[in-house]
């Protein structure tokens, strides 16, 4: 498993969300499990970015045929290799770089079936064999997206020779959901054909296990004991410079056991005071750093196993991605299966891993990361926090302090309104952390004069009965 790709596929993001979203409770309707159908009818579609692997170029509908996934209906399998159609007869410098490809190619092929929303969706299945070269990544996916192509919700998972997966979305908590997808895809420079016997390919097909492993649910728990864990890359975010423990509270894992949250910060520790070019540029950070707070319970291998949780809120700012992740590992801390879902505010995650059926697995660990530009402290309040808690089911320590603010983008005032608590106190910064406005309204709804702000992105920290929300809105 190639590590620093994985790392860097996930750091695909649903839209960013203005205000905040009050909790709402969803009750799932119906359970269903889709697998591995070669007779379904299968989609392509095609990204693909420069060789950095991370600049996006472009995409559009592909043959499923020129994407080289080849279907066989008689064994229900699919084989799935890397993109030659692009690499043409390799004189389109746009395409091909002398023998090899000039993009990074990302090649999709999957089942859109939108009667899923409302439902929790299990997709199952085997990987065969994968013999997919070093540098090409082939997983097995769920995304759901909005109306207008919105990614919301992306899970994956790595096709490992052997092995079933399995990935569990609960359609009904995601806002907005109007397009469920499952699939595969293999990312990877496109190719010249001359290259397919010593590329590889990855087959799958329907779950071959039959067991029925136990299942267990786990969910976010502030008196469990957390461990920290840090990986940085340089400022291009892919080449992989060192990583080892890290406290939780340098990490800026906030802990509250009285609320059961958790709230996860960028980091602000490593930039110490602002002299080390290791670590410091400027006012800025040097380095990519990803700050993984988490539980590890080995005794969870063998069964099947649901993480679930909510986001209460999520303010982090752009260029920062935060996550819940499951991670199982070998012994000697080899990536075997790595599932993460996106922290959205107002959202429920979940993610399950059938444990059972990752070979090597010794050490299984699940939590949260947040990535992005290790930060200088006097940019604390303009970088924003995510906050995660138990699922958002019965929690009334969350719902008695919900809010809503209105309207964003805003013109020349902002109201604030809770349902039966107090707005305490109100700080406005910009994005360079420094604070603009101050008011303390002492009421369950307050309005604030913006008017003399100028136009762009604002920070906004809203204290109610003595906890504090923090979110951005848009001055227009």
């Amino acid at each position: 498993m190639n590590l620093k790709l994985q790392l860097k596929r996930n750091f695909v993001k649903a839209s960013a969300i203005l205000g905040v979203s009050l909790l709402t409770i969803n009750t799932v309707q119906a359970q269903t499990t889709v697998s591995v159908a070669a007779d379904a009818p299968l989609v392509a579609y095609a990204n693909w970015f420069e060789l950095d692997g991370t600049t996006y170029v472009n995409g559009s509908e592909w043959g499923v045929a020129d994407l080289k996934t080849v279907v066989n209906t008689a064994e229900n399998t699919i084989t799935l290799h890397p993109n030659f159609s692009a690499y043409g007869n390799g004189t389109d410098p746009y395409w091909a770089n002398g023998e090899n490809g000039a993009k990074v190619f990302e090649g999709n092929t999957y089942i859109e079936d939108n009667s899923l929303l409302g439902q929790t969706v299990t997709f199952e299945g085997s990987t065969i064999t994968n013999t997919l070269a070093d540098g090409y990544e082939g997983v097995a996916f769920i995304k759901i997206l909005s109306a207008d192509y919105q990614l919301l919700q992306y899970l994956s998972t790595p096709l490992v020779t052997g092995e079933n997966f399995s990935l569990t979305s609960q359609t009904a908590t995601i806002d907005g959901a109007a397009i469920f997808q499952y699939g595969y895809s293999v990312t990877g420079v496109n190719a010249n054909p001359t290259q397919e016997a010593a590329l590889g390919n990855a087959v799958v097909t329907a779950e071959t296990s039959g067991v029925d492993p136990e299942g267990t649910n786990v969910t976010v728990d502030a008196t469990s004991t957390l461990v920290a864990y840090a990986n940085w890359f340089e400022l291009d975010g892919t080449t992989y410079v060192s990583g080892s423990e890290w406290a939780v509270a340098d990490l800026k894992t906030v802990v509250n056991t009285d609320d059961n949250t958790l709230i996860l910060h960028p980091n602000f520790s490593a930039y110490g005071d602002g002299t080390d070019p290791y670590w410091a540029n400027g006012e800025t950070g040097a380095k990519v750093f990803e700050g993984n707070t988490y539980v590890e319970n080995n005794a969870l291998i063998g069964e099947t196993v649901t993480f679930t949780g909510s986001t209460i809120s999520n303010t982090l700012a752009e260029g920062y991605d935060g996550i819940a992740f499951i991670k199982i590992l070998s012994t000697d801390y080899q990536l075997l299966q790595y599932l993460t879902a996106p922290l959205v505010g107002g959202e429920n995650f979940s993610l399950t891993s059938q444990t059972g059926t990752v070979a090597g697995a010794a050490i299984f660990q699940y939590g949260y990361s947040v990535t992005g530009v290790n930060a200088n402290p006097n940019q604390e309040a303009a970088l924003g926090n995510a906050v995660v808690g138990s699922e958002a089911l019965n929690v009334k320590e969350v719902v008695k302090n919900r809010m809503v603010i209105y309207p964003n983008p805003a013109t020349d005032v902002i109201n604030i309104a809770t349902d039966n608590g107090r707005v305490e106190n109100v700080k406005i910064y910009n994005l360079l952390g420094q604070r603009v406005m101050e008011a303390s309204p002492a009421q369950s709804t307050a309005t604030v004069d913006v008017s003399t702000l100028t136009n762009g992105m604002y920070i906004i920290n809203i204290v109610i009965d003595g906890k504090e929300n923090t979110t951005r809105f848009v001055k227009k």
